[in-house]
Protein backbone atom coordinates (compact mmCIF):
# COMPACT_ATOMS: atom_id res chain seq x y z
CA UNK A 1 0.00 0.00 0.00
CA UNK A 2 2.78 2.39 0.99
CA UNK A 3 4.68 1.47 -2.17
CA UNK A 4 1.67 2.34 -4.32
CA UNK A 5 1.35 5.64 -2.53
CA UNK A 6 4.96 6.60 -3.30
CA UNK A 7 4.53 5.48 -6.90
CA UNK A 8 1.45 7.67 -7.18
CA UNK A 9 3.24 10.62 -5.62
CA UNK A 10 6.20 10.13 -7.94
CA UNK A 11 3.94 9.98 -10.97
CA UNK A 12 2.10 13.12 -9.88
CA UNK A 13 5.43 14.89 -9.32
CA UNK A 14 6.67 13.85 -12.74
CA UNK A 15 3.43 15.00 -14.35
CA UNK A 16 3.57 18.27 -12.42
CA UNK A 17 7.16 18.84 -13.47
CA UNK A 18 6.31 18.02 -17.09
CA UNK A 19 3.38 20.44 -16.98
CA UNK A 20 5.48 23.18 -15.37
CA UNK A 21 8.33 22.68 -17.83
CA UNK A 22 5.88 23.03 -20.71
CA UNK A 23 3.97 25.95 -19.13
CA UNK A 24 7.06 28.16 -18.69
CA UNK A 25 8.14 27.79 -22.32
CA UNK A 26 7.86 30.82 -24.64
CA UNK A 27 4.47 31.45 -26.18
CA UNK A 28 6.20 31.25 -29.57
CA UNK A 29 9.66 30.42 -30.85
CA UNK A 30 9.24 32.96 -33.61
CA UNK A 31 11.47 36.03 -33.14
CA UNK A 32 8.91 38.81 -32.76
CA UNK A 33 9.54 42.49 -31.98
CA UNK A 34 9.33 43.62 -28.37
CA UNK A 35 6.19 45.23 -26.99
CA UNK A 36 5.80 47.76 -24.19
CA UNK A 37 4.36 46.29 -20.99
CA UNK A 38 3.42 48.54 -18.06
CA UNK A 39 3.18 47.69 -14.37
CA UNK A 40 1.49 50.44 -12.41
CA UNK A 41 2.52 51.18 -8.82
CA UNK A 42 0.80 48.89 -6.29
CA UNK A 43 -0.06 46.16 -8.80
CA UNK A 44 0.06 42.67 -7.22
CA UNK A 45 1.55 39.52 -8.71
CA UNK A 46 -1.90 38.07 -9.49
CA UNK A 47 -2.82 41.10 -11.60
CA UNK A 48 0.61 41.14 -13.28
CA UNK A 49 0.21 37.48 -14.24
CA UNK A 50 -3.28 38.19 -15.56
CA UNK A 51 -2.07 41.17 -17.62
CA UNK A 52 0.79 39.12 -19.06
CA UNK A 53 -1.65 36.40 -20.03
CA UNK A 54 -4.05 38.85 -21.67
CA UNK A 55 -1.10 40.31 -23.61
CA UNK A 56 -0.22 36.75 -24.74
CA UNK A 57 3.24 36.98 -23.22
CA UNK A 58 2.96 33.87 -21.01
CA UNK A 59 1.41 30.42 -21.38
CA UNK A 60 0.17 30.04 -17.79
CA UNK A 61 -0.55 32.49 -15.00
CA UNK A 62 -0.01 29.77 -12.39
CA UNK A 63 3.33 28.71 -13.88
CA UNK A 64 4.46 32.33 -13.99
CA UNK A 65 3.61 32.88 -10.31
CA UNK A 66 5.43 29.66 -9.37
CA UNK A 67 8.45 30.93 -11.31
CA UNK A 68 8.44 34.22 -9.42
CA UNK A 69 8.32 32.33 -6.12
CA UNK A 70 11.01 29.88 -7.27
CA UNK A 71 13.33 32.76 -8.21
CA UNK A 72 12.55 34.66 -5.01
CA UNK A 73 11.99 37.93 -6.85
CA UNK A 74 8.41 38.81 -5.89
CA UNK A 75 9.60 41.85 -3.91
CA UNK A 76 12.00 42.91 -6.70
CA UNK A 77 9.42 43.32 -9.45
CA UNK A 78 9.23 47.02 -10.24
CA UNK A 79 6.56 49.39 -11.41
CA UNK A 80 7.28 50.97 -14.76
CA UNK A 81 7.71 50.03 -18.41
CA UNK A 82 9.32 46.90 -19.83
CA UNK A 83 10.32 45.66 -23.27
CA UNK A 84 8.96 42.11 -23.53
CA UNK A 85 8.42 39.58 -26.29
CA UNK A 86 6.40 36.34 -26.46
CA UNK A 87 9.61 34.55 -27.47
CA UNK A 88 10.89 34.93 -23.85
CA UNK A 89 10.32 32.04 -21.45
CA UNK A 90 8.71 32.66 -18.05
CA UNK A 91 12.05 32.74 -16.23
CA UNK A 92 13.58 35.39 -18.51
CA UNK A 93 10.35 37.36 -18.50
CA UNK A 94 10.07 37.33 -14.67
CA UNK A 95 13.66 38.50 -14.33
CA UNK A 96 13.05 41.23 -16.90
CA UNK A 97 10.30 42.64 -14.67
CA UNK A 98 12.94 43.54 -12.08
CA UNK A 99 14.48 46.08 -14.50
CA UNK A 100 12.01 48.79 -15.42
CA UNK A 101 12.92 51.56 -17.85
CA UNK A 102 11.64 55.08 -18.30
CA UNK A 103 9.33 55.02 -21.29
CA UNK A 104 10.36 57.53 -23.94
CA UNK A 105 9.19 59.00 -27.20
CA UNK A 106 12.03 59.12 -29.72
CA UNK A 107 11.79 61.86 -32.36
CA UNK A 108 14.31 62.60 -35.09
CA UNK A 109 14.23 66.20 -36.33
CA UNK A 110 15.96 66.54 -39.72
CA UNK A 111 18.02 69.62 -40.57
CA UNK A 112 16.41 72.43 -42.53
CA UNK A 113 12.81 72.23 -41.31
CA UNK A 114 10.83 75.26 -40.27
CA UNK A 115 9.21 75.28 -36.84
CA UNK A 116 5.77 74.28 -38.17
CA UNK A 117 7.21 71.14 -39.76
CA UNK A 118 8.92 70.25 -36.49
CA UNK A 119 5.62 70.80 -34.70
CA UNK A 120 3.89 68.34 -37.05
CA UNK A 121 6.58 65.68 -36.48
CA UNK A 122 6.21 66.04 -32.72
CA UNK A 123 2.43 65.92 -32.86
CA UNK A 124 2.52 62.66 -34.85
CA UNK A 125 5.11 61.10 -32.51
CA UNK A 126 3.29 61.99 -29.30
CA UNK A 127 -0.12 61.02 -30.64
CA UNK A 128 1.02 57.39 -30.39
CA UNK A 129 1.45 57.56 -26.59
CA UNK A 130 -1.16 56.94 -23.88
CA UNK A 131 -0.11 59.82 -21.62
CA UNK A 132 0.11 62.36 -24.42
CA UNK A 133 0.11 65.94 -23.11
CA UNK A 134 1.66 67.49 -26.22
CA UNK A 135 -0.15 70.63 -27.39
CA UNK A 136 0.66 71.80 -30.95
CA UNK A 137 -0.91 75.20 -30.33
CA UNK A 138 1.33 75.69 -27.30
CA UNK A 139 4.37 74.78 -29.41
CA UNK A 140 3.32 77.32 -32.06
CA UNK A 141 3.01 80.03 -29.44
CA UNK A 142 6.21 79.25 -27.54
CA UNK A 143 8.37 78.69 -30.64
CA UNK A 144 7.50 82.09 -32.10
CA UNK A 145 10.76 83.99 -32.59
CA UNK A 146 12.86 80.83 -32.10
CA UNK A 147 13.17 79.84 -35.75
CA UNK A 148 16.78 78.78 -36.30
CA UNK A 149 17.30 77.92 -32.61
CA UNK A 150 15.34 74.62 -32.54
CA UNK A 151 18.33 72.37 -33.01
CA UNK A 152 17.72 69.36 -35.29
CA UNK A 153 18.76 66.09 -33.62
CA UNK A 154 17.36 62.81 -32.30
CA UNK A 155 15.65 63.35 -28.95
CA UNK A 156 14.13 61.04 -26.35
CA UNK A 157 11.23 62.60 -24.44
CA UNK A 158 9.05 61.23 -21.69
CA UNK A 159 5.45 60.75 -22.86
CA UNK A 160 4.28 63.51 -20.51
CA UNK A 161 6.68 66.10 -22.00
CA UNK A 162 5.06 69.46 -22.71
CA UNK A 163 5.77 71.77 -25.63
CA UNK A 164 7.68 73.97 -23.20
CA UNK A 165 9.88 71.04 -22.13
CA UNK A 166 10.61 70.12 -25.73
CA UNK A 167 11.48 73.64 -26.85
CA UNK A 168 13.77 74.02 -23.84
CA UNK A 169 15.60 70.81 -24.77
CA UNK A 170 16.04 71.89 -28.37
CA UNK A 171 17.21 75.41 -27.59
CA UNK A 172 19.56 74.14 -24.87
CA UNK A 173 21.11 71.79 -27.44
CA UNK A 174 21.46 74.73 -29.82
CA UNK A 175 23.33 76.69 -27.15
CA UNK A 176 25.73 73.78 -26.62
CA UNK A 177 26.45 73.43 -30.32
CA UNK A 178 27.02 77.16 -30.88
CA UNK A 179 29.05 77.83 -27.73
CA UNK A 180 32.25 78.32 -29.76
CA UNK A 181 30.69 80.59 -32.39
CA UNK A 182 31.33 84.30 -31.98
CA UNK A 183 28.32 85.99 -30.43
CA UNK A 184 29.12 89.23 -32.30
CA UNK A 185 27.68 87.93 -35.57
CA UNK A 186 25.78 84.86 -34.36
CA UNK A 187 22.45 86.13 -35.69
CA UNK A 188 23.85 86.51 -39.21
CA UNK A 189 25.51 83.08 -39.02
CA UNK A 190 22.23 81.42 -38.01
CA UNK A 191 20.34 83.11 -40.86
CA UNK A 192 23.03 82.18 -43.37
CA UNK A 193 23.08 78.59 -42.07
CA UNK A 194 19.30 78.38 -42.44
CA UNK A 195 19.68 79.33 -46.11
CA UNK A 196 22.43 76.75 -46.61
CA UNK A 197 20.16 73.98 -45.33
CA UNK A 198 17.68 74.74 -48.10
CA UNK A 199 20.22 75.58 -50.84
CA UNK A 200 23.07 73.07 -50.51
CA UNK A 201 22.50 69.45 -51.47
CA UNK A 202 25.21 68.16 -49.11
CA UNK A 203 27.40 69.29 -46.23
CA UNK A 204 30.40 69.21 -48.58
CA UNK A 205 28.86 71.97 -50.70
CA UNK A 206 27.97 74.23 -47.79
CA UNK A 207 31.28 76.12 -47.23
CA UNK A 208 31.64 77.13 -50.91
CA UNK A 209 27.94 78.02 -51.27
CA UNK A 210 28.27 80.13 -48.11
CA UNK A 211 31.23 81.90 -49.70
CA UNK A 212 29.20 82.74 -52.79
CA UNK A 213 26.38 84.14 -50.64
CA UNK A 214 28.78 86.30 -48.62
CA UNK A 215 30.37 87.69 -51.80
CA UNK A 216 26.98 88.66 -53.21
CA UNK A 217 25.94 90.31 -49.94
CA UNK A 218 29.19 92.31 -49.72
CA UNK A 219 28.76 93.43 -53.34
CA UNK A 220 25.16 94.47 -52.58
CA UNK A 221 23.83 91.87 -55.01
CA UNK A 222 20.50 90.17 -54.28
CA UNK A 223 20.91 86.56 -53.17
CA UNK A 224 17.99 85.42 -55.36
CA UNK A 225 17.30 82.32 -53.28
CA UNK A 226 14.04 80.50 -54.02
CA UNK A 227 13.80 79.11 -50.49
CA UNK A 228 13.35 82.59 -49.03
CA UNK A 229 10.36 83.17 -51.32
CA UNK A 230 9.02 79.71 -50.44
CA UNK A 231 9.31 80.57 -46.75
CA UNK A 232 7.44 83.85 -47.22
CA UNK A 233 4.70 82.21 -49.30
CA UNK A 234 4.31 79.32 -46.86
CA UNK A 235 3.89 81.71 -43.94
CA UNK A 236 0.94 83.34 -45.71
CA UNK A 237 -0.83 80.51 -47.52
CA UNK A 238 -0.47 77.62 -45.03
CA UNK A 239 -3.13 77.70 -42.32
CA UNK A 240 -2.48 74.25 -40.80
CA UNK A 241 0.59 72.22 -39.85
CA UNK A 242 0.13 69.53 -42.49
CA UNK A 243 0.89 71.73 -45.50
CA UNK A 244 3.32 72.01 -48.41
CA UNK A 245 5.49 74.68 -46.77
CA UNK A 246 8.04 74.82 -49.60
CA UNK A 247 6.21 75.42 -52.87
CA UNK A 248 7.98 73.96 -55.93
CA UNK A 249 8.21 75.63 -59.32
CA UNK A 250 7.88 79.26 -58.30
CA UNK A 251 6.10 81.43 -60.86
CA UNK A 252 7.18 84.90 -61.97
CA UNK A 253 4.35 86.24 -59.82
CA UNK A 254 5.74 84.33 -56.81
CA UNK A 255 9.18 85.84 -57.38
CA UNK A 256 7.60 89.29 -57.14
CA UNK A 257 5.84 88.46 -53.85
CA UNK A 258 6.28 91.46 -51.58
CA UNK A 259 8.04 90.32 -48.41
CA UNK A 260 11.19 91.29 -46.49
CA UNK A 261 12.17 87.60 -46.88
CA UNK A 262 12.14 87.83 -50.68
CA UNK A 263 15.84 87.88 -51.65
CA UNK A 264 14.96 88.61 -55.27
CA UNK A 265 13.49 91.99 -54.26
CA UNK A 266 15.80 92.76 -51.32
CA UNK A 267 19.56 92.70 -50.92
CA UNK A 268 21.34 91.21 -47.93
CA UNK A 269 20.13 88.44 -45.66
CA UNK A 270 16.45 87.97 -44.80
CA UNK A 271 15.46 89.44 -41.42
CA UNK A 272 15.40 86.07 -39.62
CA UNK A 273 16.19 82.39 -40.23
CA UNK A 274 13.98 80.46 -42.66
CA UNK A 275 14.76 77.02 -41.19
CA UNK A 276 16.52 75.32 -38.31
CA UNK A 277 20.12 74.50 -39.28
CA UNK A 278 22.34 71.67 -38.07
CA UNK A 279 26.03 71.50 -37.16
CA UNK A 280 27.44 71.38 -40.71
CA UNK A 281 25.45 74.39 -41.90
CA UNK A 282 26.37 76.44 -38.82
CA UNK A 283 30.04 75.51 -39.23
CA UNK A 284 30.00 76.44 -42.93
CA UNK A 285 28.23 79.74 -42.23
CA UNK A 286 30.84 80.60 -39.59
CA UNK A 287 33.75 79.67 -41.91
CA UNK A 288 32.69 80.27 -45.55
CA UNK A 289 35.03 79.15 -48.31
CA UNK A 290 36.33 81.85 -50.65
CA UNK A 291 36.26 81.17 -54.38
CA UNK A 292 35.97 82.94 -57.71
CA UNK A 293 32.33 81.86 -58.10
CA UNK A 294 29.44 84.31 -58.02
CA UNK A 295 26.70 81.91 -59.11
CA UNK A 296 25.69 78.27 -58.59
CA UNK A 297 22.89 75.93 -59.58
CA UNK A 298 21.96 72.28 -59.16
CA UNK A 299 21.26 70.19 -62.25
CA UNK A 300 18.40 67.75 -62.62
CA UNK A 301 20.49 65.05 -60.89
CA UNK A 302 21.30 67.26 -57.90
CA UNK A 303 24.91 68.01 -58.89
CA UNK A 304 26.12 71.56 -58.27
CA UNK A 305 27.70 73.80 -60.92
CA UNK A 306 29.43 77.10 -60.14
CA UNK A 307 30.00 80.05 -62.45
CA UNK A 308 32.28 83.08 -62.23
CA UNK A 309 30.28 85.22 -64.66
CA UNK A 310 26.63 85.72 -65.61
CA UNK A 311 27.46 84.42 -69.09
CA UNK A 312 28.78 81.18 -67.61
CA UNK A 313 25.76 80.92 -65.34
CA UNK A 314 23.30 81.42 -68.20
CA UNK A 315 25.14 78.75 -70.16
CA UNK A 316 24.83 76.38 -67.17
CA UNK A 317 21.10 77.09 -66.97
CA UNK A 318 20.71 76.09 -70.61
CA UNK A 319 23.07 73.13 -70.42
CA UNK A 320 22.01 71.58 -67.12
CA UNK A 321 18.43 72.77 -66.62
CA UNK A 322 17.43 72.72 -70.31
CA UNK A 323 15.76 76.12 -70.22
CA UNK A 324 16.29 79.78 -71.21
CA UNK A 325 18.50 78.71 -74.12
CA UNK A 326 19.07 81.43 -76.70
Amino acid sequence: MLKRFFIAITLLAMLGFAWYFQAIQPVTRERLPTVDFEIKPGTGIDQIANDLSVSRLIRSRVAFKITVIRLGIASKIQAGYFKLTPSMDATDLAEALTRAYARQVRVTIPEGLRSEEINLLLEKAFSQTKDNQYNPSEFTSLSRGKEGHLFPDTYDFIPEASASDIIRRMTDQFEKVTVDISKNNLKEIIILASLLEREAASSQEMPKVAGVMIKRIEADWPLQIDATVQYALGSVRCKQLDCDWWKDNLSKEDIRFNSPYNTYLNTGLPPAPISNPGRDALKAAASPEKSSAWFYLHDLNGNIHYADTIEQHNKNICLYLKKDCK
